[in-house]
């Protein structure tokens, strides 16, 4: 899989870097890419795998959000706040459990490709829908607890201290009200949440399907 920035495979992506600005980037002008979300934006081009569709590019190992739309362009970046524990796939049953009975270690934003959509909390308050049956949301900073600090964690220059929430992507309320809102209005799109401890080909890129033959060798799946 190549890597690739700038305006290749006519995506306009910025070259990849590490470490990025961590105040809002409105046009996505300052943002930098890293490595691994450049090569799920080139994975992306080259398969059209967004369908036409707005999405979301979550890397949770830089604590950042990038946003384009169906043709790839890139509307804006924001820091993000994510799940306090490290880790890939959600607990099983997690949707169903009060958050009360959701401890620290189950606290996890999971990784992977999900079709998402607007909607609304429990409380009323619009959210973008990742994953309904995982309770996993996108949405504008929760503020109620002032002991989370959270507006200051999205400000300071580093991503060590973004994790925090129950697993749902807390980002700056005008990036959700200005960029994120406008562009999944009236349609759905797509979330990619990058990994950080399985690779990438594991999360996005499956390998072919293996069927048994008549003759009862293994044979790739043509289905």
């Amino acid at each position: 899989m190549c890597v690739v920035g700038g305006l290749a495979l006519g995506l306009a992506f910025p070259h990849p870097g590490q470490a990025s600005e961590r105040a809002w980037s409105p046009d996505g002008r300052d943002a930098v890419v890293s490595p691994a979300a450049s090569e799920i934006a080139a994975w992306i081009s080259e398969t059209a795998d967004n369908q036409g569709l707005p999405f979301l590019m979550v890397d949770k190992v830089n604590a950042r959000v990038l946003a384009y739309d169906g043709d790839g362009r890139l509307l804006g970046s924001a820091p993000v706040l994510l799940g306090l524990s490290r880790g890939d796939v959600s607990p099983p049953g997690i949707g169903d459990r009060p958050l009360s009975a959701i401890g620290p270690e189950d606290r996890i934003t999971p990784a992977g490709r999900f079709l998402a959509s607007m909607g609304e909390n429990l409380g009323g308050k619009g959210i973008l829908w990742i994953d309904y049956d995982a309770a996993l949301s996108l949405h504008p900073v929760v503020t109620t607890r002032a002991a989370d600090r959270r507006l200051e964690r999205l400000g300071t220059a580093t991503a060590q201290d973004n994790r925090i929430s129950y697993g749902c992507v807390n980002v700056p309320v005008k990036f959700y009200e200005e960029i994120v809102q406008p562009a999944f209005t009236g349609t759905t799109g797509i979330v990619y949440i990058l990994p950080e401890h399985r690779s990438l080909a594991e999360v996005f890129f499956p390998a072919p399907a293996v069927a048994e033959s008549a003759s009862g060798e293994d044979s790739p799946s043509t289905d």
